[in-house]
């Protein structure tokens, strides 16, 4: 298997005994399908050309091994209100979103906006690939930065912030660059945050790393001087009960 979504997918069935009836089979083929499987979003490649090879010679914790792999591929995967395996793939601020739900403004109860730190914003980054069994280390590095991010405009962040990220999966430069490129695509600003509750339990159908927008927007809440234009927030922390559900959100396009 040379798709990380499927040897992702491969290890939940051979390692963690699930079977059909455990996995969301919608959302792995989302992430992963030949055709246009989200995962060439972040890369900006098409999907054969995303492939992993690598062997692990030593027993580790599965969610572990899954949570490393997720790192490289942009992706989270986590187990569902219905007790199902899914996975989500990030996009890039500048690709084209789709809602999982549109929220009316009248339904909620509007608490807060701010933005991620700087100390998450990551504008220098090298990934470390082709990984050499016999060394024990990876032997290729690739290095891509941001000059706006860093500050060479007054909206830059007048800041080096690197990340080093460990690729032992990836085998050839192209995707090792193209890696790179999407972490800078996705980290080098920082993001609007929204907080908001729903005291009704109609949107309780939600989960994290769904995708939401909203009609009837208060023309009169700007997020930081700019208007509502169909933004699109990706759901990061949602807490329910029967009466309803508090959202945290982050703005994921551009």
């Amino acid at each position: 298997i040379e798709n990380p979504v499927y040897i992702i997918e491969d290890v939940l069935r051979t390692e963690l005994s699930m079977t059909s009836s455990h996995i969301d089979h919608a959302s792995f083929d989302t992430a992963g399908n030949s055709t246009n499987g989200h995962i060439t979003k972040p890369f900006n490649d098409a999907v054969g050309d995303v492939k992993f090879a690598f062997s692990q010679p030593k027993f580790i914790n599965s969610r572990d091994f899954i949570n490393r792999i997720c790192k490289q591929i942009f992706s989270w995967v986590w187990l569902s209100g219905d007790g199902k395996a899914k996975i989500r793939t990030l996009l890039r601020p500048s690709d084209t979103f789709s809602a999982d739900k549109t929220i009316d403004f009248n339904d909620i109860d509007f608490k807060s906006i701010s933005r991620t730190g700087l100390n998450t914003v990551r504008n220098d980054i090298t990934v470390n690939y082709n990984y050499d069994y016999g060394q024990d280390q990876n032997m290729s590095k690739v290095n891509t930065t941001d000059s706006t991010s860093a500050g060479t405009t007054v909206n830059g962040n007048n800041q080096t912030l690197k990340l080093n990220l460990d690729a032992e999966g990836v085998i050839d430069s192209t995707t090792a660059t193209q890696m790179a490129d999407g972490y800078k695509a996705i980290f080098k600003d920082r993001k609007i945050i929204i907080e908001f509750n729903i005291p009704t339990p109609r949107y309780n159908d939600l989960e994290i790393t769904d995708h939401i927008t909203f009609n009837n927007w208060d023309s009169s809440l700007k997020l930081y001087g700019a208007d509502f234009n169909s933004d699109y927030f990706m759901i990061t922390n949602i807490s329910k009960t029967v009466e309803g559900c508090s959202i945290k959100a982050i703005k994921v396009d551009a």
